[in-house]
């Protein structure tokens, strides 16, 4: 037993004889720094844990970085290579200094930081053997330039028992350990308010509100260089902070440093992890200004929203179903003027019911944490492929494929006037499902305000829209003077119909496009088999007409194409966007929108052109072609050195949404110029070629 443990510490004495052998291995003189590792004691202990310091000693003027740099730089990053079952911790960082560089601003450490790290090891370890430790390290220095330094530090720690542990460097460790921020006695909250992001803790003695700065954990959620005030009343200090390039934050808690100068002008920091009490979305000018004017001026959204939807019909947006309009104003000539009345009313409420029940869902499903906008149901392919399927189905009724509303056995006019008021209503549903999602001018204040505000006033506003939308058509029903205008019934109303078919056609086709941006080559394989059995089914239908068993083995036939056209819609899912580094848009290179990208090119004073589109937004397609295509428009971002970053909401992007909401939108085609210096610009709507170039010549 004793010649066991005179063994045992002969072994440790080598060891140590060894590490100290090697310890010219763990310290790295590099350009503007020198690093070393430490350790406080003298080996690992089984089963314990044993602290390493990382000390560097930075060139005067120069810095290294904190977890979270500020705009620019690369904190300290450690690769361990170790024997299995040897667990390194995380770096802790002592309390970070706010350091300014021009007009940005770093969070980093200057002088002689010291980094702790916790290294546990396994109970398995044997006393008297050797652990070879290596350590691959990066970081960066920085002063007016920035310089990667990186070293590698190999070293051999003994194994030895409890009673063997010493500590050692106890003036590093104390150092270090002082450096460190305590925690904060006390509950935070992480919040939006107006345009900031604010930070709420208890008073705290000592805690001067003239010197508090708050370090959160999480790169690009605050401006770095932006200023922090810090407010005290009843108790509690609330400090208001710039957000940052992020979209917002969705945890539950932020960590952070809280940092202020005591009586003694000496720094102090507390960690804290604020509570984060619902997501929150990064605020802007113009969101807080819609949040203002929607809480006051109701009155005054509710009149847009009217005016916006009698515009909208002007729209583009509008283009695939004027055609189906137009088919109906047409049946509408050869009735009375009571029909057409009840045709204009049914054409409303299909208009509004179908508003307010997609307003409705959206506004729910917000509620319910889902970050959605005006228009989302057309960011799945599903519902894409159904609107196509809608529009050929009308198309083919159109042309006389098939013929919907007449008695299978020719029971009468009164059935054949149902089936006519039905589809007043359908074709008010289908002008909200398929046109309204496109943002028109006026739009933009009351949609932004409808997911703001409470869930009256959304819906208010949706109802208001809804009625201008569907009041020109109203107006020409009711309207004796404006009824006046309508053709006179006649043969040619049958060859009219049929023409018509085509455009609505041309907006299946449409649609169909839309479908190909996001799905995969399978995907539009599906669909157009499925137009196939989807017109074999409506002409099996047509034939179908009668009594017998023949007719019936007809409809079923009819209904199981239309099954076998509708069940791959239930599989279908959304591809993943491209994120190349560039392609064409119009006539102009553009780059896909990234929040990180944007802010790149927001910190180097480079000009930012910023299109929301999506492929089903009818206006935003137009805009390319009429505003984007223009080789003189083209030839002005390059002269006046704008990038173009395109934001495509074809499918769903929490990031897009997420954009058009710190602008107070809802929807697209959303337009923003960021001029070198200076806040953003909303463009106007509709978007003109004038209009884009006054803007990025600064006029």
């Amino acid at each position: 037993m004793i010649l066991s443990r005179l063994i045992s510490v002969l072994a440790a004495v080598f060891a140590i004889g060894v590490t100290s052998g090697a310890a010219a291995q763990a310290r790295v003189d590099t350009d503007y720094t020198t690093t070393e590792i430490i350790l406080e004691t003298n080996g690992f202990v089984p089963g314990e844990t044993t602290w390493v310091a990382i000390r560097q000693e930075v060139r005067d003027g120069w810095h290294v970085f904190w977890t979270n740099p500020g705009d620019a730089g690369l904190p300290l990053a450690l690769s361990w290579t170790l024997p299995e079952g040897i667990e390194a911790g995380d770096i802790l960082h002592p309390v970070p200094e706010f350091i300014p560089v021009g007009p940005l601003a770093s969070f980093a450490h200057e002088g002689t930081p010291i980094f702790l790290v916790p290294v546990v090891a396994p109970d398995n370890l044997v006393a008297g053997e050797t652990v070879r430790v290596a350590i691959d390290a990066t970081w960066q220095a920085c002063e007016d330039i920035c310089v990667p330094e990186d070293g590698r530090f190999e070293f051999v720690v003994p194994v030895i028992e409890p009673s063997q542990s010493k500590m050692q460097n106890p003036t590093v460790f104390a150092a270090a350990r002082d450096a460190l921020p305590v925690p904060l006695d006390g509950e935070a909250t992480f919040s939006a308010r107006d345009e900031f992001y604010v930070l709420e803790l208890p008073l705290i003695d000592g805690l001067t509100d003239d010197s508090v700065f708050f370090f959160p954990g999480l790169e690009g959620l605050i401006e770095p260089a932006g200023t922090q005030r810090a407010i005290v009343a009843n108790g509690v200090m609330s400090i208001t902070m710039t957000p940052g390039y992020l979209e917002g934050y969705a945890e539950d808690a932020l960590y952070g440093i809280l940092t202020s100068l005591d009586g003694n002008g000496a720094r102090r920091g507390i960690a804290l992890n604020a509570a984060v009490p619902e997501p929150v979305v990064k605020p802007s000018r113009n969101a807080s200004a819609l949040n203002a004017a929607a809480a006051a001026n109701v009155p005054v959204l509710l009149m847009m929203a009217f005016a916006g939807g009698i515009i909208l019909n002007l729209m583009p947006c509008v283009f695939p179903i004027l055609f189906v309009k137009a088919a109906a104003l047409m049946q509408a000539a050869g009735e009375d003027r009571a029909s057409i009345r009840r045709h204009g009313l049914l054409y409303a409420a299909g208009v509004l019911s179908t508003f307010l029940m997609i307003g409705g869902l959206l506004l729910a499903l917000r509620a319910g944490g889902e970050q959605l906008g005006w228009g989302f149901h057309l960011q799945s392919p599903a519902v894409v492929a159904l609107s196509a399927y809608v529009l050929f189905l009308v198309g083919l009724n159109l042309s006389g494929v098939y013929v919907v509303g007449e008695s299978f056995a020719g029971s009468g006019q009164s059935l054949a006037g149902r089936g006519g008021g039905l589809g007043s209503f359908f074709t008010g549903t289908l002008t909200v499902v398929v046109a309204a999602p496109c943002i028109g001018p006026l739009l933009s204040a009351p949609l932004g305000a409808a997911l703001l505000q409470p869930a009256l006033v959304g819906m208010a506003i949706f109802a208001m829209l809804a009625l201008g939308l569907a009041a020109p058509y109203l107006a020409l029903s009711f309207s004796p003077a404006l009824g006046r205008l309508l053709p006179r019934p006649g043969a040619w109303m049958k060859v009219f119909k049929q023409a018509l078919a085509f455009p609505v056609f041309g907006a299946a086709a449409y649609f169909v496009w839309v479908f190909s941006q996001q799905s995969d080559a399978a995907g539009l394989a599906f669909i157009l088999s499925g137009a196939i059995f989807l017109a074999l089914g409506a002409w099996l239908f047509e034939i179908s007409k009668g009594d017998g068993t023949r007719a019936l083995v007809l409809r079923i036939l009819s209904a199981l194409f239309a099954l076998a056209a509708l069940a791959p819609l239930l599989r279908l899912e959304p591809i993943e966007k491209s994120t190349g580094d560039s392609e064409t848009y119009g006539a102009i290179a553009a780059e896909p929108y990234s929040a990180a990208g944007l802010d790149e090119y927001r910190a180097a004073g480079v000009p930012v052109f910023l299109d929301f589109t999506a492929a089903w937004c009818v206006t935003c397609q137009f805009d390319k072609v009429r505003v984007f295509s223009s080789r003189d428009l083209a030839r002005a971002f390059d002269r006046n050195g704008v990038v173009l970053m395109v934001a495509d909401w074809t499918v769903r992007d929490p990031e897009i949404t997420a954009a058009l909401q710190s602008f107070g939108a809802s929807g697209v085609p959303l337009y923003v110029y960021y001029p070198a210096q200076g806040a953003a610009e909303i463009m106007p709507l509709p978007l003109t070629q004038k209009a884009v170039m006054a803007a990025i010549a600064g006029q």
